[in-house]
């Protein structure tokens, strides 16, 4: 099974120490045979400061809590070099003593979880789902358990940590639903992702099947208000796909109604911007893009269509006018292609070689800049 959030985790394996068990020493457990060169066993450094300060630490590192490490290193590392052998001694311990692993990872992720040690609790689940991987409850609890550690990051600024965590949220929760399409829960949780992920098409279809599944009253109550609030986005969503497939026609007859409520979203003008220059309507196009430039001066990506409007009329000196602007902003090799582009179609060959194989240094493999590298060459 892949994990997407291991980097995080892996710090935690400071809290373990390893002690080697040798083949022919005391230790034995009935079922299990240690390998002939011996196996490095994780021991908790809590346990170990515990039995020093006691002067009981033969006493202290027994069976359990080798068990309990083991688990540990396997939640921490999924491809810790000695997780095979780990799986066979806990096998072992399972045939021989009163032991589930699967009811002890349980009780030791919720303990966890209810002290506020949300990454310890999620670890434990981890190790729960890499031994047990068709385990629905569990699987259904790790994505939970990561959706809360993705707030911890959101809270701590660090949004890359944020999406990781919410992205192995997502794939673990879709995995649920792919094992049992009658999973309730999973489908709620999964409306939020998808509705986050701006795909809101998606999120009311999921969030009706929730509703078909049967939940309880309040998230009844909670997933119809969703639903009855983002029927707009939804049209959106579909005005936004037609233009995307070369509908633009249609996909105004579904943006242009929501422009009345909703004039100051950026997004919905970029798409009819788009959409008028698609058609080669460009001074419709314009206005629109004109009108999301008093909402956000500096936003990139509408800059560049308004050179892209001025450069399909031949105003090259309006279109190198808002390439440098946008280029000022970004040093992206298409926004430097278009504008070395716009300076060759206006016969300054040493400001277009200047901008093109600037982006050619920062993105040799890129298409667009490859292109123009060979047109420039023609002039060369």
């Amino acid at each position: 099974m892949n994990f997407k959030i291991e980097k995080y985790l892996l710090r935690k394996a400071e809290e373990l120490a390893f002690i080697k068990i040798k083949n022919d020493g005391e230790f034995k457990l009935e079922g299990y045979e240690i390998p002939k060169d011996g196996l490095d066993v994780p021991v908790k450094n809590e346990v170990l400061v515990k039995g020093i300060k006691e002067k009981t630490a033969q006493d202290n590192i027994n069976t359990m809590s080798i068990a309990d490490a083991m688990i540990y290193i396997m939640g921490i590392d999924s491809q810790f070099k000695y997780n095979d052998e780990y799986k066979k001694f806990l096998n072992a311990l399972q045939n021989k003593v009163d032991f589930d692993a699967k009811s002890y990872m349980g009780y030791m992720s919720r303990k966890y979880f209810d002290i506020g040690e949300v990454t310890d609790s999620l670890i434990y689940l981890k190790a729960f789902i890499t031994i047990y991987p068709e385990d629905l409850e569990g699987m259904y609890h790790y994505a939970i358990v990561c959706q809360e550690l993705a707030k911890q990051y959101q809270k701590d600024s660090d949004n890359e940590g944020m999406n990781k965590f919410l992205l192995e949220a997502l794939e673990k929760l879709e995995k649920v639903v792919e094992l049992d399409e009658n999973f309730a829960l999973a489908y709620y949780h999964l409306g939020y992702h998808y509705y986050n992920q701006g795909q809101y098409v998606k999120s009311m279809y999921i969030w009706e099947e929730a509703l078909k599944l049967g939940l309880e009253a309040d998230l009844i109550a909670e997933v119809q208000d969703n639903i009855g609030k983002m029927d707009f986005k939804v049209q959106y969503e579909e005005g936004y796909s037609l233009v995307f497939q070369g509908k633009s026609e249609e996909g105004l007859e579904k943006l242009l109604p929501l422009e009345i409520e909703h004039s100051d979203w950026w997004n919905l003008l970029f798409m009819i911007g788009l959409a008028y220059k698609n058609m080669n309507e460009i001074e419709q196009a314009k206005k629109y893009f004109e009108k999301i430039l008093l909402i956000k001066p500096h936003q990139v990506d509408t800059i560049v269509e308004l050179g892209l409007c001025e450069a399909s009329t031949f105003n090259m000196e309006k279109a190198i006018e808002y390439f440098e602007t946008a280029a000022k902003i970004k040093e992206d090799p298409e926004i430097l292609c278009n504008l070395g582009m716009a300076y060759l179609n206006n016969g300054e060959l040493d400001d277009a070689t200047y901008y093109i194989e600037r982006a050619y240094e920062l993105d040799p493999q890129d298409e667009i800049t490859v292109s123009c590298m060979r047109e420039l060459d023609k002039y060369r």
